[in-house]
């Protein structure tokens, strides 16, 4: 999961029945290829798969087809898309998550086919939704002057820190590191960042190890490239998607995390640093200040030598680092997904009672 499936898996395994409302959970699992055994044990109610037909195919088809989505799961008098896109032909009342308009602000950071999916059916996803709910203040913002939707028809249900107790009690990386955690696509601004580690190689003599964590996104050849090409490429580690109790152990142990994105709906990468103890250096760009607060130390992602400067001023400022960490651990812990799964819950019981 990257960071949609985090933040709907967080949200729907938390929410609890109601006298107002019952739930079910629906999804597309074509021949039963996938065994969802274990994230259905963590839902409280029930979770119907569809295995006669994949997702892409309907999707591709749906314009066309007979049947609407009720065909495939039944009614419900309310269906939540966790995903951008509402499929045409749904009865009831909609409600659908925006998480972000990156295809708008940044279109060259998408790759093709999902710029297609999203543009051609944004406009009618967000006609058909009796509500918009998205994560931040800052993407309300954003889907209300670049959508056109008013602001009483966007809900904000913030993220929160990802977090399960697994934890190694080693890392597969030997020497200090620094570390960066999400998709290696071009929004997360990784070619700068490697330029910036260069940068601090040559200059400062560093001798830390950049690590990156996280499956391959689209558009990513370039950043391999310029990984391989830089001086002190021999200590840049790709570790490709890693298991959580890894990915919580690479977060204790490293010296500094890094977030150079340019354009988040959220970001919950820092807020997971924050919680184990590790200084953050972000972005001072779109919902990142929002999440972060005063608990990181702020670059501009556009510029290669302030990016350095931030990761120099942490690894160099013993002080200023323990300062970001005290900061960061009462800061994660400011963001709840309880909290918000009963946020949520308040929502459905106001779309099903009619007063949204």
């Amino acid at each position: 999961m990257t960071g949609i499936g985090h933040y709907t898996y967080e949200l729907v395994r938390r929410l609890v029945p109601s006298e107002t409302f019952q739930l079910q959970g629906n999804m597309f699992n074509f021949a039963g290829r996938h065994n969802n055994r274990a994230l259905y044990n963590a839902v409280p109610f029930p979770v119907v798969e569809d295995k006669l037909m994949p997702y892409g195919v309907y999707r591709r088809l749906w314009q066309f087809m007979p049947v609407g989505y009720e065909f495939f799961f039944g009614p419900a008098d309310v269906t939540h898309f966790f995903n951008y896109i509402v499929p045409p032909r749904i009865k009831g009342k909609v409600i659908t998550t925006v998480h972000d308009v990156t295809y708008l602000r940044y279109p060259e950071t998408v790759n093709k086919a999902n710029l297609r999916r999203i543009r051609e059916g944004i406009a009618y996803s967000v006609e058909r939704s009796r509500l918009i709910v998205t994560s931040s203040q800052f993407s309300k913002r954003e889907i209300m002057e670049l959508l056109k939707v008013p602001a009483e028809r966007v809900a904000v249900i913030p993220a929160a820190a990802s977090i399960s107790d697994a934890c190694m009690s080693e890392v597969p990386v030997t020497g200090p590191y620094i570390l960066y955690v999400g998709a290696i696509e071009p929004r997360k601004n990784l070619q700068r960042l490697l330029k910036a580690y260069e940068l601090l190689k040559r200059e400062a003599g560093i001798p830390h190890k950049l690590v990156l964590a996280g499956g391959r996104g689209w558009k990513c050849k370039d950043i391999y490239r310029t990984a391989e090409s830089i001086y002190g490429s021999q200590d840049v580690l790709f570790q490709g998607h890693v298991p959580e109790a890894e990915k919580n152990a690479l977060y204790a142990n490293a010296a500094a995390f890094v977030f150079p994105s340019l354009y988040e709906g959220f970001g919950i990468p820092p807020l997971e640093a924050m919680h184990w103890g590790t200084p953050v250096i972000c972005s001072d760009a779109a919902s990142l200040p929002e999440v972060a607060g005063d608990a990181a130390c702020y670059v501009d992602p556009f510029s290669v030598e302030s990016i350095a400067e931030g990761i120099w001023r942490v690894l160099s400022d013993k002080a200023y680092a323990r300062q970001l960490v005290e900061a960061g651990r009462i800061r994660c812990r400011q963001f709840d997904w309880d909290a918000s799964a009963r946020k949520l819950e308040q929502i459905y019981c106001s779309i099903s009672e009619g007063s949204i």
